[in-house]
């Protein structure tokens, strides 16, 4: 071991059963775990890889010994430090999809430098080997270095689909399982992650992108797809609501359903030796590279989780009339609000005509005193104003008759001085 960790030479025909011993050895416990990390073999391993990853794998065939080691020793080191949440914030509770140990809480330089360095290359190039992503220990080793890590999801959502598009269909099954793992991650970035599958990006398909290019040259590409992206709608609500709420992805979505079930149905059961007691035949559409679609059981249970995908007509109308009753209560309560605007208005004018009308009451008992006391004069005033002409008439009618009466008193004058001279007589 000490040797393998020293020497920087090429692969030698003896580290073949090299990768077995440290395998074995690491399977020990916790202790061994601990010493291979203290030795740096992780680190070699990884080197090896980047280095000379083709003359390796032209000399041997399994490599899973050596993946195995690296991913095990890899959840072994605590990554914090390569964390970060969508908030830009260091999550604040550790990985809870590692299933190993923490052995070592500081990252090394080498081991950082050795992940991140070339945009993540020892990822990238550990997804070159179909096989090796069935292994348990890598997946789990991925998807925890992908744990609130955004630009190592980047880095590996964008190969699995790069290869989903190019590989032969019958290597497609790892890939698209592997893709699944990854969008099923319960992390801060797990939406952003499901939006670069559902909606792409530039020069980035997606799966219904896939589906929908490939349903006329290569249907077997085409429904391993679609039997993807019906596993995750199904398993992941977050999915499903961020992929239909998309109008036109339902409208494309009802095709390819269509389309697959149209396949099926022009698919009888040709192989007869083949065909089970269920109706379907036991002929894999994930294994050859064939043309058309086989009618297997796998595909009917697709279909039918698919179609189960769809919107219902009697779902549509209920979300159609709860979004017109939405409206109606949003006009009702911008009119309920202008109603109470011009309400308060109102109020407003009324305490200011209220308060008018106070300051003119107030003048008005001002005022009223002034009138009674000049009540009985502007009333004269006012006879003589409107009567002038009975006036007139009454006043040369006084006179006449002032000077009747002088005449009577002038002769009751006489009268009585008379009867004064009578008296004074007597």
């Amino acid at each position: 071991t000490w040797r393998f960790t020293q020497e920087s030479s090429g692969i030698n025909a003896e580290y073949g059963q090299l990768f077995h011993v440290f395998y074995c050895f690491m399977k020990g416990g916790i202790a061994e775990r601990q010493q291979l990390l203290k030795l740096g073999v992780h680190n070699r391993l990884m080197r090896i890889l980047l280095d000379e990853g083709a003359s390796m794998r032209a000399q041997y065939n399994d490599t899973s010994a050596l993946h195995n080691v690296i991913s095990v020793l890899l959840c072994s080191v605590d990554l914090t430090p390569l964390r970060l949440t969508s908030a830009a914030l260091p999550p604040e509770t550790p990985c809870p999809i590692n299933n190993f140990q923490i052995l070592q809480r500081t990252l090394d330089h080498d081991t950082k430098t050795l992940l991140v360095s070339d945009n993540y290359a020892y990822l990238r190039k550990l997804l070159e080997e179909p096989a090796v992503m069935e292994l348990e220990d890598t997946v789990q080793m991925i998807k925890y270095i992908t744990w609130e890590n955004a630009k190592a999801s980047k880095v590996v959502l964008s190969e699995l689909l790069y290869y989903v598009t190019s590989v032969y269909s019958s290597d497609m099954k790892p890939y698209l399982v592997f893709l699944l793992h990854i969008l099923l991650i319960q992390d801060s970035w797990q939406r952003k992650r499901i939006q670069l599958v559902l909606k792409g990006g530039p020069e980035r398909d997606t799966l219904l992108d896939i589906i929908q290019r490939s349903k006329s040259h290569h249907q077997k590409r085409a429904y391993q797809c679609l039997k993807c992206l019906t596993n995750l709608l199904t398993a992941c609500p977050l999915a499903a609501e961020i992929f239909f709420e998309d109008p036109d992805n339902k409208f494309r979505w009802e095709g390819a359903v269509t389309w697959l079930g149209v396949q099926l149905e022009r698919r009888p059961s040709y192989h007869n030796n083949n065909t089970s007691a269920w109706g379907g035949s036991n002929i894999s559409n994930e294994a050859g590279n064939d043309f058309y679609i086989e009618r297997s059981n796998s595909a009917i249970l697709v279909h039918q989780k698919a179609e189960a995908l769809l919107p219902n007509d009697s779902d549509e109308e209920e979300s159609q009339s709860d979004e017109d009753s939405k409206n109606n209560l949003q006009s009702s309560t911008s009119t309920l609000n202008t109603t109470t605007s011009n309400a308060n208005s109102s109020a407003s004018n009324l305490n200011s005509s209220a308060s008018n009308l106070n300051s003119s009451a107030s003048v008005h008992n001002t005022t009223a005193s002034t009138q009674d006391t000049s009540f009985s004069a502007t009333s004269v005033t006012t006879s003589v104003t409107s009567n002038d002409s009975v006036l007139e008439v009454s006043m040369e009618t006084g006179v006449e008759t002032c000077r009747d009466s002088l005449s009577d008193v002038e002769t009751s004058r006489g009268s009585s001085g008379d009867c004064d001279t009578s008296i004074e007589a007597e």
